[in-house]
């Protein structure tokens, strides 16, 4: 995504691959940073490159040392969320150099049987001692759900800056032109896109080139929320997925799978050749009425194309129009090292971004969905998903931790291959399910 650098390519299910633990950090203080006799210090923030936060954070900063003048703000960047970023933070929270930290998976959910080996690196340092725990009744202004998703044995490690919503964007231009409005069930949505390409016209809008089979996660996580979740026994189908008490082989997975298949025939047809990096522009000059995405590409595509007006909708997997919700997840956690060069100044900025003057700037300049309980918030991507700006169902209760150390069809890799193939009807939606099952790790 544009937002988390989109190179973490899955946005949801890459990252928990593409960090690799690499042992315990060492507990040395860095000699760098830190207040000086003068009384000025040096606020150090590391970040991966996704344009809209940056731009937000260097805002922030230049308000933060307007407000505290004896505060220096160095923010530090790094390209590719899983390449240079990766090793950015790691030798950065090795050395104790920087004094926030950010990154994309929150701490929570941990696998069932948390090791060193199934935990992504944040995880495991934010369950090892290495992030400072807040407190303090500046956390209150934050969700419930968002604090959760930071805390380990009681205590708050980090921050979620926001929330981002997949789902389905439309064009209203041409919705309004073919007489079509959201669909709110299955049997709906088939209709719409079945008049659009009697039409010629493209229904649905989705890149697989340079990033894979993952972003099919746009169809399958949707279908798994509408289709799946609701028949979930324990109302968490990743934990009931973990504990054995779901199989893969569920008849609701056959189900969403199947759906799957028949809603790729509305696609563009080249869309395993179109790069991710061009879906944003491709659907702001009008290729298709529907764009498969991430609410973090709006702000790219208000850019590409100002005059667009866009609307939102969560795509229908069940006729049961109260089923089908949007996925939603947690996005940029800032964490405090414990061994911080200038903790006091860290936790100082912390607060400073959590007002809800600098948090609502922050919300609008990034697109992102708040992850606090109030605020007034006035950006195009609020606009654009109206009523479902923040909402949805997260995927800490949709989708099981995966691991590289799991079953191969299971690592994280991997898991999306499976989709295509059922897609593409080199697989049927039972075999796949029978791989996945096969040595799947429950208990």
């Amino acid at each position: 995504m544009r937002w988390a650098s989109r190179r973490q390519v899955s946005k949801r299910v890459a990252f928990a691959s593409a960090v690799t633990v690499l042992g315990l950090i060492a507990a040395a203080c860095s000699s760098g940073g830190g207040s000086g006799a003068s009384g000025s210090s040096t606020l150090k923030i590391i970040t991966w490159e996704n344009p809209p936060a940056v731009a937000a954070i260097k805002q922030i900063d230049a308000e933060f040392h307007k407000q505290n003048p004896n505060i220096t703000v160095d923010l530090q960047t790094a390209a590719d969320l899983t390449g240079s970023y990766e090793t950015l933070l790691n030798t950065t929270v090795d050395a104790n150099s920087a004094d926030i930290v950010s990154w994309y998976p929150p701490v929570q959910p941990l696998p069932l049987h948390p090791t060193k080996s199934n935990m992504n690196t944040f995880q495991f340092w934010s369950t090892h001692n290495v992030f400072q725990s807040l407190s303090g009744s500046w956390l209150n202004s934050y969700t419930s759900s968002a604090l959760s998703a930071e805390t380990y044995q009681g205590k708050v490690y980090g921050i979620v800056s926001g929330a981002y919503q997949e789902g389905v964007f439309y064009n209203k231009k041409i919705f309004t032109q073919y007489n079509l409005t959201p669909p709110t069930t299955y049997a709906q949505f088939l209709t719409e896109l079945q008049t659009l390409k009697s039409k010629k016209v493209t229904p649905m809008f989705v890149g697989l080139g340079n990033v894979g089979a993952v972003y099919l996660q746009f169809l399958y996580y949707e279908l798994m929320a509408s289709v799946w979740l609701p028949h979930a026994p324990g109302g968490n189908l990743g934990l009931d997925l973990e504990n054995g008490s779901v199989k893969w082989t569920s008849p609701y997975f056959t189900t969403a799978m199947s759906e799957e298949k028949t809603l790729a025939q509305y696609l563009e047809p080249n869309y395993t050749g179109v790069p991710w990096e061009s879906m944003p522009g491709d659907f702001a000059k009008g290729d298709a009425a529907m764009l498969l995405d991430g609410s973090w590409d709006l702000p790219a595509i208000h850019q590409a194309n100002p005059s667009l007006q866009v609307g939102f909708f969560p795509l229908p997997g069940s006729n049961v129009a109260a089923d089908n919700q949007p996925q939603v997840g947690d996005n940029l956690t800032f964490a405090v090292l414990r061994q911080a060069p200038d903790k006091a100044a860290a936790l100082k900025w912390l607060q400073f971004f959590s007002t809800p003057k600098i948090y609502a700037q922050y919300v609008d300049l990034t697109g992102i969905s708040s992850s606090q309980k109030s605020g007034t918030f006035n950006s195009f991507s609020a606009q654009a998903l109206g009523s479902w700006f923040g909402k949805g169902v997260n995927l800490s209760v949709l989708y099981p931790v995966l691991s590289s150390t799991d079953n191969f069809w299971d690592q994280p890799a991997n898991w999306p291959t499976l989709q295509l193939d059922v897609v593409q009807g080199s697989k049927t939606p039972s075999q796949a399910q029978a791989l996945y099952q096969s040595n799947w790790k429950t208990g």
